[in-house]
């Protein structure tokens, strides 16, 4: 299996090569949780992207 903190291509490869179905659920359910952790990294950084850019700032 993909190592516990693969990236989710890794896990999407680990899960085409998987014959066991125990193994499978394994790597899907470790996909689901690392596209959980890059949406929220994702959404942190818009919101902090938003929150150093506003409105005040840029006024010139």
């Amino acid at each position: 299996m993909a190592e516990q903190n693969g990236n989710w291509r890794e896990l999407c490869c680990a899960a085409l090569e998987a014959k066991d179905p125990d193994e499978l659920l394994k790597i899907v359910q470790e996909l689901n949780k690392a596209l959980k952790r890059e949406e929220q990294v994702r959404r942190d950084f818009r919101e902090d992207n938003r929150a150093n850019n506003s409105p005040e700032e840029a006024r010139c």
